[in-house]
């Protein structure tokens, strides 16, 4: 839940940033091909996975206000989220 993460300084750090934005939020998603995204989709369904991570994100922002997820919450992140591109693919 770090801001960007510059490969060099870490490169795993970095890799875990792109992909949670990318699954989560679909932040940065258009970086993969969309063949490799429909065949992850097909083998990986999210079975509302969106729906229940944003009830989670919530969850805690309201426990904890001052949390890294509260400011998630108080802006476009869970409207994004819930509207994740990977949840609109067609499933075979």
């Amino acid at each position: 839940m770090r801001d960007d993460v510059a490969p060099e300084v870490d490169l795993e750090s970095q890799l875990l940033q792109v992909g949670t934005s990318a699954d989560v939020s679909g932040t940065g998603l258009e970086a993969f091909a969309p063949s490799f995204v429909d065949t992850l989709v097909e083998a990986y369904h999210r079975q509302g996975f969106a729906h229940s991570f944003v009830r989670l994100f919530k969850d805690q922002a309201e426990r904890k206000p001052g949390c890294a997820a509260a400011e998630l919450v108080a802006g476009e992140w869970a409207e994004r989220t819930s509207s994740h591109a990977l949840d609109k693919r067609r499933r075979v």
